[in-house]
């Protein structure tokens, strides 16, 4: 328990006891135990059924809300090892030993006494040992990987999406040069064009990221049916429209720029 970073909101864990007696008691994670006794409390002394054979529930662990291992403790049920041998698994298992070292700094020498003592003690068996921090060096490296990727695709995507608004932009202008000599002689500001130029540039980015926002919900489970883990923000979408309004101002404000420079003599005589 100490180890796994357990503790009990009702009743106790199991005990040595219980092992060496290959007792039929259990402990439940704390969803577990909520979606079959409706409360972790009323799971505490009842009985549920593994394999058919009823097995005392000793407690409850405290809602942990993380997932270790690749198991998450709330949806687990605990049972002495030697019973799991006797009822459920038999001899033909691979258990697993999970081992802290009191001073970080020495994980190498730990390992080497463990394959020590696992080969004096167990001559003809195989050990597989892994390092914890070797694994989350590991895996920080490969998310550092992905960062770099991530944001390789938004550089991409920033340039070639404002350049594809500053093109719609500069059409646009070239279309209405009549109209904005007319609004030009009619008074409009140079502000006023670019304003209203700019306007349609970040309009036109908005659109965009609403649609992407929304593509991104509707693959969300088809990417999920491929048992890939996707986890959708608030955070997120709002960061993705702010992105698109960034976007479309940078882009769009040249073009725009252009549009309120135009002189209105020239501009009500372009064709």
């Amino acid at each position: 328990m100490t180890i796994s970073n357990l503790s009990m909101i009702t009743g106790e864990f199991l005990t040595n006891e219980n092992d060496e007696n290959k007792e039929k008691y259990c402990v439940l994670g704390y969803s577990i135990a909520k979606e079959i006794f409706g409360s972790v409390y009323a799971a505490y002394d009842d009985v549920v059924y593994i394999d058919a054979r009823p097995y005392v529930v000793t407690g409850v662990l405290k809602e942990m809300g993380s997932v270790s291992s690749g198991i998450s403790p709330d949806m687990t049920i605990f049972i002495p090892y030697e019973t799991g041998v006797k009822y459920i698994t038999g001899q033909n298992i691979n258990p697993t030993i999970t081992v802290i070292s009191a001073d970080i700094n020495r994980v190498d020498m730990v390992i080497e006494n463990i394959k020590t003592v696992l080969a004096d003690s167990y001559a003809n068996a195989e050990f597989t040992i892994s390092d914890a921090g070797t694994k989350m060096e590991a895996a920080s490296k490969s998310n550092d990987t992905l960062q770099l990727l991530l944001i390789a695709m938004a550089v991409i995507v920033f340039i070639v999406g404002g350049i594809g608004i500053m093109n719609v932009l500069f059409v646009s202008v070239k279309e209405r040069t009549n109209e904005i000599g007319i609004l030009k002689a009619l008074g409009c500001s140079k502000r006023d064009i670019l304003l209203e130029f700019l306007f349609e540039a970040c309009f036109m980015s908005f659109i965009g990221s609403i649609l992407g926002v929304l593509v991104a919900f509707g693959i969300t489970p088809v990417i999920e049916s491929f048992s890939v883990r996707v986890e959708l923000s608030t955070q997120g979408a709002l960061l993705s429209l702010a992105f698109g309004v960034i976007t479309g101002t940078i882009f769009g404000f040249y073009p725009a720029y252009k549009a309120s420079s135009l002189i209105p003599v020239v501009a009500l005589n372009q064709e």
